[in-house]
């Protein structure tokens, strides 16, 4: 996990002088819950709205996680009507890899004694204290307008040879505009202290920290992963805005 990092290098920033903190892709909370307690005012947003729904529950301790789990019961609560914080929990906490509904998880265990449904419960009251003080919201990030705060997105990233994709509206992908989201780091960058999570780039922005990570995909005989060459390293980097130095 790279959340305890980041939280590391964006705890060192002068947050004395912003006031708050803001996650414009805030996804599964990962750095997130590490930086509530720093900040009186925290934000928290994201498109996907089954998510945010989770999110709102979950803070409120309104959310009642299914007793039990089966492929059948995954695939209908699949098809339910968004947005809907069952869907959010189901759809990440027991699906393969944590991708939005990829796989039902349990399926691919073997002979493992692994309880997904149980382990994303056990998360998600874990998670409870740290979110008390953070506001929802679920819009797309260009729709924000932040000022003063200390910011920290985590884009969908760019990738040579197939073009940056996101869900929108939770049904479908769509192809995420990664100059445009430069254009707005930019701006935001003009009255915000603003901390971007990327593997490359534009040259004014200066990469501030990097650390090496190890990406696998399943190599299970019931997945279609299957080739051994799906291993490889990559670099993660946090960039700022040439102008914050």
């Amino acid at each position: 996990m790279l959340g305890k990092y980041i939280a590391g290098v964006l705890s060192q920033m002068p947050i004395d002088i912003v006031d708050g903190y803001l996650e414009p892709f805030c996804g599964a909370l990962g750095v997130l819950k590490r930086m509530s307690g720093l900040f009186k005012k925290c934000e928290a947003s994201d498109i996907h709205c089954d998510l945010i729904k989770l999110w709102k529950k979950v803070k409120n301790n309104t959310f009642r996680p299914p007793n039990t789990m089966n492929e059948k019961k995954y695939f209908k609560i699949k098809n339910m009507k968004s947005p809907n914080a069952l869907k959010a929990f189901v759809g990440f906490g027991c699906s393969f890899g944590g991708k939005y509904f990829s796989a039902f998880a349990q399926k691919y265990t073997g002979s493992k004694k692994e309880d997904f449904l149980q382990a994303a419960k056990n998360s998600i009251n874990k998670l409870r204290p740290y979110i008390q003080n953070v506001k929802f919201r679920c819009t797309s990030y260009d729709k924000l307008k932040p000022k003063n705060k200390l910011i920290y997105c985590d884009p969908p990233y760019k990738f040579k040879r197939f073009p940056v994709k996101y869900r929108n509206n939770v049904k479908k992908y769509d192809v995420f505009d990664t100059n445009k989201f430069w254009k707005i780091m930019r701006k935001w960058s003009m009255n915000n202290i603003n901390v971007i999570s990327e593997i490359k780039a534009p040259s004014d922005f200066v990469c501030i920290w990097e650390k090496k990570k190890y990406r696998s995909i399943s190599q299970s005989k019931k997945t279609r992963f299957k080739n051994p060459n799906n291993k490889k390293y990559s670099t993660e980097k946090l960039f700022i805005h040439e102008s914050y130095f």
